[in-house]
Order: C-alpha cells, then sequence, then structure tokens
C-alpha cells in the first residue's frame, strides 16, 4: 500500500483506485484495449460519452496523447505505482497499520486515528472538484471495505463527503484532518 498521505489523480498511490474503478466501466475498458492494442478509439463512432471516457482516463493519469496525437499508455504512471506500492509494503507505521494490503481490516477505535483513515479512504476515492453518484462512490470504497455504506456514513459524519441534499450525490467535504 502506498503512503497514506498522498492525493489520488496527482500522485501513483491514488491512481490507482481510480484505474480499478474505470476497469470496471465496459466502456472504458474497450476504450482501454483498443489503445492497447494499437487501434485509435477516435477512428470508432465518435460520442460525448467515448471523449469524456478518453478524458477520464487521461485525467487519472494512464493514458496520455504520444507524438503526431495518438493516445498510448503511461508507462511512468505503471513504474511510479509499483515503486509505491513497493517501497510502502514494509510500512507498518501511521494508518497502515490499519490496512492489509488494499483492504481495510480494521476501524480504527480512536477518533483521531479513524479521522485519518477516513481522510485517507476519501482522498482515495474522490478528486477535489469530483462529484459522484452513490453507486461510483461505493464501487471505488468496495475496494477498501465490503461494507460501504458504513465507510460512507463516517466519511459523510466527519465532513470528509458532502452529500447532495437530494442524496443523489457526493463531493468532498472541507474538513482536513489534524497533523
Amino acid at each position: 500500500m502506498a503512503d497514506h498521505n498522498e492525493t489520488p489523480g496527482t500522485s501513483p498511490a491514488g491512481a490507482w483506485i481510480q484505474v480499478a474503478a474505470g476497469l470496471k466501466n465496459p466502456a472504458m475498458r474497450k476504450l482501454l484495449g483498443q489503445v492497447l492494442t494499437g487501434q485509435d478509439p477516435e477512428q470508432e463512432a465518435a460520442g460525448a460519452r467515448r471523449a469524456k471516457d478518453l478524458a477520464r482516463w487521461e485525467q487519472i493519469g494512464l493514458l496520455r496523447r504520444g507524438t503526431g496525437g495518438t493516445w498510448e499508455l503511461n508507462e511512468q504512471l505503471l513504474a511510479d505505482t509499483l515503486a509505491a506500492a513497493g517501497a510502502a509494503k514494509a510500512d507498518r507505521s501511521g494508518i497502515n497499520r490499519f490496512f492489509t494490503g488494499t483492504k481495510l481490516h480494521t476501524l480504527p477505535a480512536k477518533p483521531a486515528d479513524r479521522l485519518q483513515v477516513m481522510a485517507y479512504l476519501r482522498d482515495a476515492v474522490i478528486d477535489g472538484d469530483e462529484q459522484l453518484r452513490e453507486e461510483q462512490l461505493n464501487e471505488r470504497l468496495r475496494v477498501f471495505h465490503p461494507d460501504t455504506a458504513l465507510i460512507r456514513r463516517y466519511l459523510v459524519d466527519h465532513g470528509l463527503l458532502l452529500r447532495a441534499a437530494d442524496g443523489s450525490s457526493y463531493r468532498r467535504g472541507d474538513r482536513l484532518p489534524e497533523a
């Protein structure tokens, strides 16, 4: 597991959860497959959804525009992710002690520890200005813990996630954990 203080979207430690969520989406998986097999995904039927999915892969950092404007795999992200995972594997201090690999195996009893773990989970599953539907949020949280409702509730209770008044979506809260 990578350094739990890194922010997803800007670090390999946080990117992997978004890669996994992208791979769960059949349309995004197909686009990635086209790029990996040397096909140009933009040559097929263009559409807003296809453009949005390509933009999402680019935002995650797994795909980028290569020379000539073609899409290519970002090998550096893969290398950085593996290096970060290897470096953190032996670290069992801080909030790492609550995780086994990617799984949150124990919810901390101490409120300060719980807030740190929840802040890490929030940072791993949602970017700063991103807004997620509940099923999208659950998909990302499930990588860490099977009880997504419990984790979601903690995130909202701690002010780390804000839930829309109609319950349709979630976005990041402003609360920062104490150092």
